[in-house]
């Protein structure tokens, strides 16, 4: 099967899921639910990976979730798993990392969102999150040639649209393999090859501390996300206890108050354990997030608990227009469900 004829096959279970009253029905017979919603970046310009949404993809999500009065805060929508709550879906929003654009999250067309932004605080104010470092080494390049032998990826003429594309596909997965400082050097070893130009501070990418705590100020919440964005599971009980602490630590003295909420690193289920879930339990913070997807509910555990990744192309119909009935389908209803299926 051609990926435009899943596409379309897609498209095609979600109208008559969504229109027909089906998943109407599912969300009744499964009960209160909390559907996370994980976000990255909130901007328009065209980005290599799959993290970013446009503020205007963005205000038609918040619309429909209002319309249904399904848009709740984390603490919210946690609260409504509890026995006794009322047996409805609800939906919260988080924002990883602590990119600058995250600022839009505040901005008077949306009125007031409830989210939860996660910062890597040895981020803020400083370099991005090694994905848009190489980015940042890609697109503003002053030299095109690229050698990545040492990795087994070969060479790279990045004046080229495709070796571009094939840059961006293979390079991010190996380099996740590698330990923090080993990937941050070939990061290194990108920008003295490509000689990006300097990027200028107004174009900043991510949040420095007095934008933080203007987003708290606005009633965002603001959480952990360790320090250097780490990959908890390949750090020794020490370093993982370190990343975890000083994150906390930070957010305290900057903020006044310290954080309740933490979010795990990438996030998948290789990338934190048992071990990790102790220690942000005991560091002090009260919840914490993965990217494994799914709807949490009653009895979740509060130290695990599921999202969905969102971003500009992940709910579009064939069409290339934000589908309504794909977001809602796929998030909390039938489409999901099978979705799950298919992948136990």
């Amino acid at each position: 099967m051609t990926a435009e004829l899943r596409a379309w096959l897609r498209y095609l279970v979600a109208l008559g899921t969504h229109y027909s009253g089906a998943d109407w029905a599912y969300r009744k017979l499964s009960g209160a639910g909390l559907v996370i919603l994980m976000l990255h970046r909130l901007r328009d310009e065209p980005d290599p990976y799959p993290l970013s949404l446009s503020r205007g993809q963005l205000r038609q999500m918040i619309a429909w979730l209002r319309g249904r009065e399904a848009l709740v805060g984390l603490d919210d929508g946690l609260r409504g798993l509890s026995p006794g709550a009322d047996q409805r879906v609800s939906y919260a929003l988080t924002f990883d990392d602590g990119y600058r654009d995250n600022l839009g999250l505040i901005d008077a067309q949306l009125g007031e969102v409830p989210a939860v932004v996660y910062v890597a605080t040895g981020h803020v104010g400083g370099e991005p999150i090694w994905a848009y470092r190489l980015a940042h080494a890609v697109e503003s390049r002053s030299r095109d040639a690229l050698d990545l032998g040492g990795l087994g990826l070969g060479h790279f003429d990045l004046a080229l649209a495709d070796d571009r594309h094939r840059l961006y596909t293979l390079l991010p997965p190996r380099l996740k393999k590698l330990e923090p400082a080993e990937l941050e050097a070939w990061i290194d070893h990108v920008c003295e090859q490509t000689r990006p130009r300097p990027l200028p501070h107004d174009h900043r990418e991510m949040l420095e501390w007095g934008e933080v705590r203007r987003l708290a100020a606005n009633g965002i919440e603001i959480g952990g996300h360790t320090c250097s964005h780490a990959i908890l599971s390949r750090l020794d009980e020490a370093s993982a206890s370190e990343e975890i602490g000083l994150s906390r630590a930070s957010i305290a003295a900057e903020l006044g108050a310290p954080p309740r909420h933490f979010a795990y690193p990438n996030g998948g289920a290789t990338d934190f354990g048992e071990r990790d879930v102790r220690l942000v339990r005991e560091a002090g913070f009260e919840t914490a997030t993965t990217s494994i997807e799914g709807v949490n509910r009653p009895g979740a555990d509060p130290y695990r608990l599921l999202r969905f990744n969102v971003h500009e192309d992940r709910f579009r119909a064939p069409s290339g227009r934000l589908s309504k009935a794909l977001f809602f389908s796929e998030t909390s209803g039938l489409l999901g469900w099978l979705r799950s299926l298919r992948m136990a």
